[in-house]
């Protein structure tokens, strides 16, 4: 089916609808039950009566009728849509319909063509060669035509119930209160970028068209641009400048983003330990109508929460329904505005095959089956027809409640099936994704050049037989040779040359129009579009253009001489003229398309590391129907029929098809293909599996989908890795620039030359034994250089040479488990880092919960019981890891009884808890008689300041535990009865260790070994810090400090500290993306570890996946940043020489040396290597391998607490 789509500002009201639907009755064949307002909710609409239209509006109309299987308008979002199944001039078409609705007041934005289900926009309409006489005379008429503001304004108030209703300034107003700011995203595909003056080209040309709040980002290396536009606009005029620049587009999607008082939050949350707990979380705030989308990240234990109000009421609400549920929430940063999106798995577009329906009632039982769904929000996007029984809907899932596509589809099958013998096959129809869509355009552009290439290849074979072998390589008294240098048909032409004429013309016009086409349309969009005269002087061109003229100059040339061959006379006993330029042309082809072919070989090598990662999803997989039940059932089915929620059944050597939650076993999985990590990772019920690793251990496991197709782990990390080619390093421009001078300079210098010889020559500078042309004098003599000079420029080395070191690197870093955000520019800052930060806890240590290594409990077996069952009481309220360690330390090392005591506990933030405690209806003589009143627990800060005095006992122990690297915590209470005194005395110590990562000492020393300086910036005492400092070898420490003072540190680090070369320090900052957000975002590159179940929300450079050595891939991505920055200059280095070194030889700088010379054959030859040369120098960055780390095992913790005592 083929359709219309008509994009209109100024739809008010039913009336506007109806009188649109009047309208294109006059060139469509309406369905009745289409024509309805848009307010209406029935899935087939009821039918409207169309009033006869104006006969001065429409008396111009001289189309056949077309039959419209589909119509549709939507008021709210300004379209019309018409879909048909016949045959016609849509260009044609669609100017006819844009000039009868803007006569009749309608605002037209946009008016294009969709054909057979393909995302290929039909050029319709603003184009200057295809506008009607009419179109023109209507310019060329004076003022007060139907085509002014006010009288199309008077015309369109006539037909419009709301306008007449309501005065200018009141609509105005309304729709101004009512109206919100869109931002739509378009994704592009563009074929025929050869290198990045290419894609600077298309910035350039469409960044015109553009307002200021407006962009467009291009990837080179994938063919890909991202386009965000503010409102409705019509796009054709941005895709015909692309093309009218001489590069095919297409559109791949659309997608909009409402930006309408949406704000990103992002908190840490205290206390999770496994997906359950993010699961509690989601459910609790799921009837909090302010929260638009909450992602909670159990690994980082953050959350992420998009909100429509920053109102502080709001926000109270939000962390008081969290702290409700025993998690407590602190905010990082302040609330921003975001693009915000709705997630994928709240709607599900799917379009269906429907084969074997015949009987015009089969439609109407596939929408009855349809409306048995009313909580799925059905909206058909496609109606379904005999001639074309295709279907496509969008809809809710909720597994829960049975919505499913496999129930939608069964639904539909015993339907229609009703008294029917007919053998209904129903599938879906998969859209192609964007990989799909650049691989199927760079295979159309392969096949077009190796088709040329083949042709071209046919014909040089017998151009090298007679141009090369018969008339260099032959003597002259050879008879082939003879031969060919016999006259023929006319004046002194030889036999060669027609024969080399014959040979090139297809060669020039058929073959080499790949190179003509895009230079014409380069050089017209140049003075067609609005640019200033400089750059049409000084930045113009691309290599297309140099191609282009190299070729026309030598055959054009040629043309000229053998027109003056042919007005001579032949001489007795005299061979004719040989000298033509016609072998230069074949053979100068022939090279380019193979440099052509072998750049767009390379390229998709680059891009393979990236590209690969999408085929590494698995196709099917084995649902489990209702799980839990005694009725539950397995099927095996394809992953499009599978919904977020479904349980499925993951077994020995599998691959999970989504992102999922293991609900039941456990089992080892192969997480290398993400992290980069061959060591297996076991997983347990309630942890997170991603789609892309694999099950290697023995057990099979049940697992829950928890992400849609095109939402997991995998796609966001392919995602964000092609979002980051966008972002150019400052080298990247600087190529840019260069490249976008480099045709103008070729061109003057190619002139130059010619107009130098030729000087030269016609003014006797030169010997006469340097002339060994006998046609044309010391034109064409000179004219050989000039050619050269145009064939041997390439700007495609400069405008490779950074772009495909980068895609490689990034492609490289991903194999290993390390995701590149901020794509080029990361890699510059990263390969200069001078100073490196690191967090401790959970960056340098492996975090989690610690072990309790030593305790020291006060020396009375009354108070001793007491204490333990206060502390527990006190800490099973928090979340705080510390907490856990010293709760499960409580339970292995006493018997406590399960009554709680401590009521109305209270944690401060960095310091401790306190809590007082309740003895009501005591039986235990020891409780009554040391009536404890309140405890305290903390860190030495947190004692101090509640008036706890300790002894130089209690002062030695804590000294030596922390010398120990171990973080220490004191338990007081408050008993009067027992102490004698008011106020809080001590009563157990205790000494907890977290483990230093087996890696953190050899990637210190590896970092140091590089020039880099590290520090560690930690928010425990300072002993501690220092102590695991020295072990693992950092010497500067900054320890004690909250969170905005560890951004503090690392902004003085940079103020303070100078590079070798005097510049200001580049400053990296570590951390596990909690309380290191601050500090991530002040320093110049930011790398977090991450698991990547929330990657989108994480604020940083680089996101070390790995989940095992973490660290080992931080001295690898700085050891790869370096690679990759040297690997670019090299590429520039050899692309510069290139050019300064072949282009004089071109010239003729040699020449005087044995008449030495690069013939333009030889030129081109040279010109194809350089740019095959760049890219093969960036995939050898492949075979690089990081260097191994060796793992310092740490002593390991006793199994068991030592005890001490003290009175």
């Amino acid at each position: 089916m083929s359709t219309i789509n008509i994009q209109i500002e100024n739809i008010h009201c039913e009336q506007c609808e109806l009188f649109l639907s009047t309208l294109l009755s006059e060139f469509f064949n309406l369905p009745l039950n289409s024509c309805e307002p848009s307010s209406s909710s029935n899935l087939q609409g009821s039918s409207l009566t169309l009033k006869p239209p104006s006969s001065s509006i429409v008396s111009k109309v001289q189309f056949n009728k077309i039959d419209a299987a589909q119509f549709r308008v939507s008021r709210d979002t300004g379209s019309c849509t018409i879909g048909f199944n016949q045959e016609t001039n849509f260009t044609k078409l669609c100017q006819k319909i844009k000039e009868v609705l803007e006569d009749a007041g309608f605002l037209i934005l946009d008016i294009y063509a969709l054909k057979d289900l393909e995302n290929l926009r039909t050029p319709a309409v603003d184009k200057p060669s295809h506008q009607s006489i009419r179109s023109w005379w209507r310019k060329l008429l004076p003022f007060g035509t139907s085509d002014s503001p006010s009288n199309k304004e008077e015309i369109h108030r006539q037909h419009c119930e709301y306008c007449r209703s309501h005065g200018d300034k009141q609509r105005s107003q309304i729709e101004n209160s009512n109206s919100e700011v869109v931002t739509y995203e378009t994704t592009l595909a563009i074929e025929g970028m050869s290198c990045a003056s290419c894609s600077n080209r298309i910035e350039q040309v469409v960044g015109e068209q553009l307002r200021k709040d407006e962009s467009i980002g291009v990837d080179l290396m994938t063919g890909m641009a991202k386009l965000f536009t503010r409102g409705q606009r019509p796009l054709e005029p941005i895709l015909e400048s692309i093309r009218d620049s001489g590069y095919d587009v297409e559109i791949i999607k659309i997608i909009n983003i409402n930006e309408a008082s949406k704000f990103k939050m992002v908190a840490a949350i205290d206390g999770i330990t496994c997906a359950a707990c993010a699961s509690t979380i989601n459910h609790s705030i799921q009837d909090l109508p302010f929260v638009e989308e909450v992602a909670i990240n159990v690994i980082s234990k953050t959350g992420t929460f998009i909100l429509n109000s920053q109102d502080k009421n709001q926000l109270d609400q939000l962390k008081e329904t969290i702290e409700d549920t025993g998690y407590d929430i602190e905010p990082i940063g302040k609330l921003e505005p975001v693009n915000y999106i709705p997630p994928k798995s709240v709607r599900r577009s799917i379009m269906l095959r429907i084969d074997g329906i015949y009987c015009i009632y089969c439609p109407q039982r596939i929408y009855d089956a349809l409306n048995q769904f009313e909580k799925a929000n059905i909206v058909v996007d496609k109606p379904i027809s005999l001639k074309e029984p295709i279907l496509k809907f969008t809809y809710t899932p909720n597994v829960t409640e049975g919505i499913t596509v496999r129930s939608i589809i069964d639904t539909i099958i015993k339907q229609v099936s009703v008294n029917s013998d007919n053998n209904f096959k129903i599938s879906i129809i998969e859209e192609l994704t964007l990989e799909e869509h650049l691989k199927r355009m760079a295979k159309k552009t392969t096949r077009q050049i190796l088709i040329k290439l083949a042709v071209t290849t046919i014909v040089t074979i017998p151009t090298f037989i007679f141009g090369v072998v018969g008339m260099s390589l032959l003597k002259e008294s050879n008879g082939f040779r003879r031969w060919l240098e016999e006259p023929l048909w006319s004046g002194n032409v030889s036999k060669i040359v027609w024969i080399l004429f014959i040979l090139s013309t297809p060669i020039y016009f058929f073959i080499d129009d790949i190179f003509h086409r895009k230079a014409i349309k380069e050089v017209r969009a140049l003075w067609v579009q609005k640019n200033n005269w400089k750059r049409r002087i000084f930045k113009f061109g691309s290599m297309n253009l140099l191609m282009s003229l190299g070729t026309s100059v030598a055959y054009f040339a040629s043309i000229i001489l053998l027109s003056l061959s042919a007005s001579k006379r032949s001489q007795v006993g005299k061979m004719p003229d040989t000298t033509t330029y016609f072998d230069s042309v074949v053979f100068l082809s022939f090279f380019l398309l193979i440099g052509r072919l072998l750049e767009g070989f390379s390229k998709s090598k680059s891009a393979a590391a990236i590209t690969n990662l999408s085929s590494m999803k698995q196709h099917s997989a084995k649902l489990v129907e209702n799980y839990g039940s005694e009725m539950n059932t397995e099927k095996t089915v394809d992953v499009k029929y599978l919904e977020v929620d479904d349980y499925i059944k993951i077994s020995s050597g599998e691959s999970p098809p989504a992102d999922c939650i293991i609900i039941q076993g456990e089992t080892q999985f192969d997480e290398s293909a993400l992290t980069g990590e061959s060591i297996p990772v076991t997983h347990y019920p309630g942890e997170q599996i991603f789609t892309g690793t694999v099950n290697i251990g023995r057990h099979t496991i049940i697992a829950k989908l928890i992400a849609s197709e095109g939402d997991s782990l995998l796609d966001k990390i392919v995602s964000s890795v092609r979002d980051g080619q966008l972002k150019r390093a400052p080298m990247e421009k600087l190529a840019d620039a260069l490249t976008g001078y480099f045709v103008p300079i070729i061109t003057f210098l190619a002139v130059t030359t010619w107009v130098i010889w030729l000087s030269l020559g016609y003014s006797h500078k030169l010997p006469p034994s340097y002339l060994d042309k006998n046609v044309g004098g010391w034109a064409v003599w000179s004219l050989e250089f000039a050619i050269s000079v145009f064939v041997v420029a390439c700007p495609c080395g400069l405008g490779l040479a950074a772009p495909t070191a980068l895609f490689v690197g990034s492609g490289l870093a991903a194999k290993y488990g390390i995701l590149v955000k901020g794509g080029g520019a990361s890699f510059q800052e990263g390969s200069q880092i001078s100073v490196i930060c690191f967090d401790k806890t959970g960056t340098l240590t492996k975090g989690g919960a610690p072990k309790i290594t030593d305790h020291a409990i006060i020396n009375n077996p009354k108070i001793r019981t007491i204490t333990a069952h206060l502390i527990r009481d006190l800490e099973i309220s928090s979340k705080h890891p510390l907490a856990l360690g010293i709760t499960d330390f409580i339970a292995e090392s006493f018997t406590l009884e399960s009554k709680t005591r401590v009521t109305d506990t209270e944690e401060i933030a960095g310091q401790g808890m306190r809590g007082r405690v309740s003895l009501a209806a005591e039986s235990s003589d020891v409780w009554n008689e040391v009536n404890p009143r309140g405890i305290i627990l903390g860190n030495e800060r947190f004692m101090s300041s509640n008036g706890v005095s300790l002894t130089s006992h209690h002062l030695q122990l804590l000294h030596n535990w922390k010398v120990e690297s171990k973080s220490v915590v004191i338990a007081a209470i408050e008993s009067p009865d027992f102490f004698q005194k008011p106020g809080y005395f001590p009563v157990m110590l205790l000494a907890a260790r977290d483990e230093i990562r087996p890696e953190s000492s050899s990637v210190i020393k590896g970092l140091q070994s590089m020039g880099i300086e590290c520090w560690m910036i930690s928010g425990d005492n300072e002993l501690t810090a220092r102590s695991i400092a020295r072990d693992i070898g950092i010497d500067q420490v900054v320890a004690e400090v909250l969170p905005q003072e560890k951004a503090d540190k690392v902004k003085w680090i940079q103020q303070t500290y100078r590079q070798k070369n005097g510049k200001p320090a580049v400053v990296a900052m570590v951390g596990d993306g909690i309380n290191d957000a601050p500090a991530m975002a002040m320093a110049d590159v930011g790398v977090a570890l991450a698991s990547g179940s929330d990657l989108a929300m994480i604020s940083c450079d680089f996101v070390l996946l790995s989940s095992t050595y973490t660290l080992r891939s931080l001295l690898f991505l700085f050891q790869l940043s370096k690679i990759v920055l040297r690997r670019v200059h090299f590429n520039f280095a050899w692309a510069i020489c290139y050019n300064i070194i072949t282009i004089p030889i071109a010239a003729g700088v040699i020449y005087p040396h044995k008449h030495a010379r690069l013939s333009p054959v030889w030129a081109s030859a040279a010109m194809a290597f350089s740019s095959v040369s760049v890219l093969l120098s960036s995939l050898t960055l492949r075979f690089y391998k990081p260097k191994k780390v060796s793992l310092a095992d740490d002593a390991p913790l006793p199994s068991v607490s030592q005890e001490y005592r003290f009175n």
